[in-house]
């Protein structure tokens, strides 16, 4: 089980956070770069701090408000790393709204896993997409809660025990090379040439596919903590994964899998009072152990996907 967080205790020093904050204006070539530092090094320490207080409050939490306290610390995580690659982070007011967007009421018979959310032009989800990960072109882009569910690699094995079905295949990382089983292949039913294209295609990442006696060889260029190529790493059993089914391929990092869940999550115990009432205490649905596993994942899931992205940079 991943407990660390020693981003945050680095974090908690201004002499350190000046330092690292230095160097990666320098090396993004802002003139004056110690100016920069001096300048946001506070508020850097405090989105970090703010993060952290919202998310120990939230492992202490009832479930009922876990949502909104891990949302807003996950918020302040990523204002954080904002501040690392701009300087004037927020520069508008326009990059403080959500940026996101979801039914404004809940049809009778809703259920969580089908609900969708969809990316709006403007806003503060767009904006991380755009400057953390470089990924563009997501306005109006749908994306459904059962999806973003299954992008996390802890939360596979409730598919294949509420629905029978395996979505994850177990593989082999070794620098920028992944070892992949040929099954992999074989189950989404397309040629080596297929995959790339479609890696490409969804993901906006190049890889290159190499059949190897019972191995599917995948090289990838980057840091996987700063692209958008889709290895799960699973902190229960400490090994990566591959989606064996082909929508599971998403343009977004897994850390905005949770940004998204989290949001809708919020939304819903804050203005849904009637829906998440019926789900915390009538137990008639599979959308709570859903629900109560993503929580109890992104409790440790998330300090860990940013302690990443932060030392990606």
């Amino acid at each position: 089980m991943y407990n660390d967080i020693s981003f945050i205790t680095l974090f908690k020093s201004v002499e350190y956070v000046k330092k690292y904050l230095y160097e990666r204006y320098k090396e993004a070539g802002f003139s004056s770069p110690k100016e920069l530092a001096f300048q946001n090094s506070y508020s850097f320490v405090y989105y970090i701090e703010l993060g952290q207080s919202y998310f120990e409050q939230g492992k202490k939490a009832p479930l009922s408000i876990k949502p909104v306290l891990f949302f807003y610390g996950l918020s302040h995580w990523l204002k954080g790393a904002l501040l690392t690659i701009d300087p004037n982070y927020p520069a508008t007011t326009q990059v403080l709204a959500h940026g996101v967007s979801t039914r404004k009421r809940k049809k009778q018979g809703y259920r969580f896993l089908t609900d969708e959310i969809k990316i709006q032009k403007e806003g503060f989800y767009p904006y991380v997409s755009k400057s953390l990960f470089n990924i563009k072109e997501l306005t109006g882009e749908k994306y459904k809660m059962r999806h973003l569910i299954m992008s996390i690699p802890e939360l596979a094995f409730l598919i294949e025990k509420f629905e029978g079905e395996s979505i994850l295949i177990q593989v082999n990382k070794v620098q920028n090379k992944v070892y992949a089983p040929l099954s992999l292949l074989k189950k989404m039913k397309i040629t080596p040439r297929r995959f790339e294209l479609m890696i490409k295609e969804k993901t906006n990442t190049i890889v290159q596919c190499i059949e190897k006696e019972e191995n599917l060889i995948i090289s990838y260029s980057g840091n996987n903590d700063k692209n958008n190529f889709p290895l799960y790493y699973n902190l229960n059993d400490k090994k990566y994964y591959l989606p064996s089914v082909p929508h599971l391929y998403l343009k977004i990092p897994e850390i905005l899998s949770h940004f998204l869940l989290l949001y809708n999550l919020s939304m819903i115990c804050r203005y849904e009072t009637e829906w998440w009432g019926e789900l915390l205490y009538s137990f008639s649905s599979n959308d709570r152990p859903y629900i109560q596993s993503f929580l109890d994942c992104t409790e440790r899931k998330t300090p860990y996907l940013m302690e990443s992205l932060f030392k990606a940079k």
